[in-house]
């Protein structure tokens, strides 16, 4: 009975599972929802074969950096910052970490960032930003082969305190199919560490070995006289990249200086080899040689005026028209004119490091020494002109050369940090330093050009002769707008210090204004002067002017003449007046003659002789003759008899006046 009963519950369980099986074999077997249905290519019209996929290529050679480098890795460490902090209060996720790369990928940067990567590995956090087309890539989802670079770029700073810049690599993702690279930060500490990249594009990079494989094999280029760039072929379907050639700098061929893609040398049936620019060489094809050459001959010629015009002054520095501009000044003028001539010369140079610094050194140098003299100049025009003293005080050279010393120290320190700070990458010139670097030179230029402006306004109404005040200002002026226009330039976008045409234009402005308006005046004054007294040394003292046969005396003549006599009527007013005279010394500013007897006697000493001159009424003998020799120096003691100088008395008779 037990047995039967066994076998009924065995079978009752069975029938149960398989119906349980059954019903979960009809659920299964339900129709599910229809599915949007996929886009197939017609057969009509297929497209173009794509490439397969690939590994990304990367390059062996560093690519050319930014011209702001320096302002693409600050944006680099103020994003790895950012993101620490958030890290540190404990607010880090992927939103807040999306919303931090699309913020830096809006940066005012010159290239714009490309994408923008963020990764803080012990929250398991990373996120990659493209900005076109725009797409957010989380790391957890989305780590293919295509993007591993831009991770590993990432990851390359975590144990770095620098920035690190990575080689270019070349991506064969149908979205960032192109040449990519970046800089890449971290910052923080221990838990709270951080890291983020940017990235930029490249249309093209310079041809190296690794790209033989993907090219079809080695470019068609001569690697002495030619360039050669490899540009993503979008057109072809076989290979990935194209390459194009040109010739260098100096260098021409009969079939152009343009570029030619390798396709058009291929048909040509040889490679390209350029030639070198020389005697021989087409003039055509080589006129931006010739036009540099101009250009340095014109810097040349004007470092060789300088140094003529400051021979010239050195002989004639005892010269009137000279001296009374502190030829020692106008030496250094001559000197800063020449650096700055001499800055833009150094543009030729072939080393971009050397290029760089001492296109800075000698421009920076050559100002301070040039236009620095000419605000001191200005100085002393107005120290002259406001002092109301019978003893006029006036700066002499040394204490202007002195003061232009230290300017020149201060301007050397500066550089002395410049070139610390902001040396400049061999790139092939396409960057020299931060262009906060240019601003702030260029305001400290113009902050002393206008130093110079507000004296030489202060001193407007000071009679100068030559007309010196008004030259200098107009140097001032001409400086001042040749800088304002340099900087306005620079801020549009012109990049005008890696111009040579630029450099050369502003070393002839800057240094021409100088020539001109510093020291052309003074020499014509002296030229016209000289010529004058040849004049009328020629015609004779009883000749004069206005002679019959000859002709009538110009307006500048009559005017020098009369400059003369004037010159000669204050001369000797001047010699009787100081004649004789006890309360003006002809050293001017200095010390009395310790032989003065009358305004410089001994406080006291008239007192003891009237008190030797009474105790003596009532003694003979010796004290008589002190009271006589008291006496007698009491009668000595006269103003004509205090002279400073032994011209004689100041006793004019008839016969004197008439001689």
């Amino acid at each position: 009975m037990r047995a039967r009963l066994a076998a009924r519950w065995a079978r009752a369980w069975a029938w149960a599972c398989a119906w349980t099986v059954a019903w979960c074999a009809c659920a299964a077997a339900a129709p599910a929802e229809p599915r949007a249905p996929q886009l197939a290519v017609p057969a009509a019209a297929p497209a173009a074969p794509s490439p397969p996929a690939c590994d990304p290529l990367l390059l062996k050679n560093t690519p050319p950096m930014p011209t702001n480098l320096r302002e693409h890795e600050a944006a680099a460490v103020h994003t790895a910052r950012a993101l620490a902090e958030l890290v540190e209060q404990g607010a880090a996720d992927e939103t807040r970490a999306a919303a931090l790369a699309r913020a830096t990928a809006r940066a005012p940067l010159s290239p714009p960032p490309a994408a923008v990567a963020l990764g803080a590995p012990q929250l398991h956090l990373g996120v990659l930003f493209i900005a076109e087309p725009p797409r957010l890539i989380v790391f957890q989802q989305n780590n293919s082969i295509t993007l591993r670079q831009f991770w590993r770029t990432l990851a390359s700073a975590w144990n770095a305190s620098a920035v690190v810049w990575s080689n270019a690599w070349f991506s064969c993702d149908d979205y960032d199919w192109g040449w990519w690279g970046g800089a890449a930060a971290a910052r923080g500490a221990g838990p709270a560490r951080a890291a983020a990249a940017i990235f930029r594009r490249w249309t093209a990079l310079p041809c190296e070995d690794t790209m033989h494989e993907w090219l079809g094999g080695p470019p068609l280029c001569d690697a002495g006289t030619t360039d050669c760039e490899a540009y993503p072929a979008l057109s072809s379907a076989d290979r990935r990249l194209e390459y194009r050639c040109k010739c260098r700098v100096e260098h021409w061929h009969a079939g152009g200086g343009g570029w030619l893609s390798g396709r058009a040398l291929a048909a040509g049936g040889g490679a390209l080899a350029c030639t070198a620019c020389g005697a021989a060489s087409d003039a055509a094809a080589c006129v931006a040689d010739v036009y540099r050459a101009a250009l340095l001959a014109a810097n040349l010629a004007g470092m060789l005026i300088c140094l003529v015009i400051g021979l010239i002054i050195f002989r004639k520095r005892k010269c009137k028209a000279v001296a009374m501009g502190m030829w020692t000044v106008l030496e250094v003028v001559l000197l800063g004119a020449l650096l700055m001539y001499a800055s833009a010369a150094s543009q030729y140079m072939s080393v971009a490091q050397w290029r760089c610094v001492a296109g800075a050194w000698l421009r920076e140098l050559g100002f301070v020494a040039c236009y620095g003299s000419v605000v001191l100049r200005l100085w002393v025009l107005l120290a002259e002109f406001r002092t109301r003293k019978a003893h006029r005080w006036t700066p002499r050279d040394s204490e202007v050369l002195r003061v232009v010393g230290a300017m020149i120290s201060g301007a050397a320190c500066y550089l002395a940090a410049f070139t610390a700070m902001a040396v400049c990458d061999d790139d092939g010139g396409e960057s020299c330093a931060r262009a906060a670097w240019h601003h702030v030179t260029a305001a400290a230029e113009l902050l002393l050009l206008a130093a110079g402006a507000r004296i030489a306004y202060a001193a407007r109404n000071a009679n100068v002769p030559f007309q010196e005040r008004g030259w200098l200002a107009a140097a001032l002026c001409c400086e001042g707008a040749c800088g304002a226009a340099w900087r306005l330039a620079a801020l549009a976008g012109a990049a005008p210090e890696r111009a040579p045409l630029a450099a050369t234009a502003r070393a002839q402005l800057s240094s021409g204004a100088a020539l001109a308006c510093v020291l052309a005046p003074r020499l014509w004054h002296g030229y016209r002067a000289r010529s004058l007294a040849q004049e009328v040394s020629r015609r004779g003292p009883a000749e004069g002017f206005g002679v019959e046969g000859e002709e009538e005396p110009t307006s500048e003549e009559v005017r020098a003449e009369l400059k003369r006599l004037y010159v000669q009527l204050e001369i000797l007013r001047n010699k009787t007046l100081r004649r004789d005279n006890p309360h003006i010394s002809k050293r001017r500013g200095g010390r009395k003659p310790p032989h003065r007897r009358f305004s410089l006697q001994k406080k006291g000493s008239r007192e003891k002789a009237l008190q030797a001159r009474r105790g003596a009424k009532g003694k003979s003998g010796g004290s008589a003759s002190v009271v006589e020799a008291s006496e007698a120096g009491d009668v000595s003691r006269t103003p004509e008899d205090s002279v400073c100088s032994a011209e004689g008395p100041s006793h004019y008779t008839d016969g004197d006046t008439q001689a």
